[in-house]
């Protein structure tokens, strides 16, 4: 099928939050409308109302907006369509393309205990009169599609040709016994109705594609180009969850990733652009996005390479920006610290956080003294009283110090470990636990200077009185 048109769309049910899985789904549609300047439409298929929840509707529209794949309107949900579906189930009954089936649950599960794990057309050949006596008389019923002789081929825009016999197919169901519709009928009359050209799904769809070409052709509607994208594994090789400590996307939004560094991992799993280049912005994506280098192979989640991806867009992104987002995700954030001296904080710790949460968490240092230490590094800092004893003579000779700047500070440091024959360290630690708390952050000099003079002397005052002796 040859297409001018390039119309797609994702198509979320809303029983949870968008998970990375919809969300690459969603991006990789978004790319190909975007690369060959077609449409990206949304769908909320809704239809399951013991489970879906606006809750979750809600959930998605915001992860999509923050992931920046805004899409075409009208915004469809299948649960105000119902009456469309009655209008086209009608018109296969007519046709004799679908039949009534009265078989239970329980008569179903006594077919699959008995070996018959397809639907063998219990139903398929009732007659006339037999069916109306059971309506007559209130019996419970489906609809199922009466599958034809012969076999379904289509060309997978990744996975190339699939050819299925019919004789895999059982006669699928597309109206439950509630008269609620399945998601192979809707799928195909909604897509349908929104002239959607290309459907781009996850690989989990496969088996639904070859009936869904036989509801397109039986209700005489154009076949669309499908795509089926590789699924997302976990490190076991089974399908990404929450057992791997899989987040959701809103996991990720609010602990202050970046959407553009979330995009560009997402984009990875599966897709390459055939160059080493791993770091892109949306444009960048737009320009190079091609479902022809989209892989057959289920994609690893390394969260490794997430964090260090968000940590390369960290460090790329604008100091004034991640500022202004910083005070966004915390309104209390460097309250009452002038802007240069913020403006100095991030620049410091650019290249070490990966989100906006981790700038947070390592930033409290610079506006409060430390309110305990960790255990750990108390061991390993200061062990023992001599420490004390250096870290008194340490602060003697940082307050004679008149230009509190980072070389000067470097200066000191080198001359006292020189006169006292110690190995940098012995000073570091303990002085870098004394006035942040802990022994991780940028270099001790670049803290010092920032924290300025009587602030550091003073929270190595409190140390010496209260750090165990």
């Amino acid at each position: 099928m040859t297409n001018s048109v390039f119309n797609v769309r994702f198509a979320p049910s809303p029983t949870g939050e968008l998970h990375l899985g919809g969300a690459r789904t969603a991006l990789f549609n978004w790319l190909f409308a975007k690369y060959n300047n077609g449409k990206f439409f949304l769908r909320i298929e809704d239809t399951d109302t013991k489970r879906s929840r606006e809750i979750y509707t809600d959930q998605i529209l915001d992860s999509l907006s923050w992931l920046g794949l805004n899409w075409e309107e009208p915004l469809i949900f299948q649960s105000e369509r119902l009456n469309e579906y009655k209008i086209h189930i009608k018109s296969l009954l007519s046709s004799g393309q679908l039949y009534h089936c009265f078989c239970s649950k329980n008569d179903l599960s006594e077919l699959k205990d008995k070996g018959h794990f397809k639907y063998p057309g219990t139903c398929r050949e009732l007659d006339h009169n037999d069916i109306k006596t059971r309506l007559n008389q209130g019996a419970s019923f489906t609809y199922r599609v009466r599958i034809p002789d012969g076999n379904t081929k289509y060309e997978d825009m990744i996975y190339g040709s699939i050819n299925v016999d019919h004789k895999e197919l059982d006669d699928f169901i597309v109206i439950r016994s509630d008269g609620s519709p399945t998601y192979n009928f809707t799928a195909v009359v909604d897509d349908h109705y929104m002239d959607i050209s290309h459907v781009i799904r996850g690989e989990d769809h496969v088996s639904n594609t070859p009936k869904q070409i036989l509801l397109y052709k039986a209700l005489g509607f154009n076949v669309p180009v499908f795509a089926h994208l590789p699924m997302i594994l976990g490190a076991d090789g089974k399908r990404l969850s929450k057992r791997h400590g899989a987040a959701g996307v809103q996991t990720f939004r609010e602990e202050g990733y970046l959407p553009e560094s979330l995009n560009n991992y997402l984009a990875l799993l599966g897709w390459n652009p055939g160059t080493d280049e791993e770091l892109f912005s949306s444009d960048d994506l737009i320009q190079k996005f091609n479902l022809s280098k989209v892989q057959k192979k289920g994609a690893i989640w390394d969260e490794k390479k997430m964090h260090w991806i968000s940590g390369q867009h960290m460090m790329k992104t604008g100091t004034d920006h991640i500022i202004d987002k910083l005070r966004f995700n915390d309104p209390d954030w460097g309250k009452g610290s002038s802007i240069s001296y913020l403006v100095s904080i991030v620049e410091l710790l650019k290249v070490r956080a990966k989100s906006l949460s981790e700038f947070i968490a390592q930033s409290d240092y610079f506006f409060n003294s430390p309110l305990s230490y960790d255990q750990e590094a108390l061991q390993k800092a200061w062990g023992d009283n001599s420490v004390n004893t250096r870290m008194q003579l340490l602060a003697v000779n940082l307050l004679t110090l008149e230009h509190w700047r980072k070389d000067y500070l470097q200066n000191i440091f080198e001359l006292f470990i020189k006169e006292h024959g110690l190995g940098l360290g012995k000073i570091i630690m303990p002085i870098r636990l004394a006035v942040c708390g802990t022994l991780n952050g940028p270099a001790v000099y670049d803290i010092l200077e920032l924290l300025g003079k009587d602030e550091t002397l003073k929270r190595i005052n409190v140390a010496l009185k209260e750090l165990p002796k």
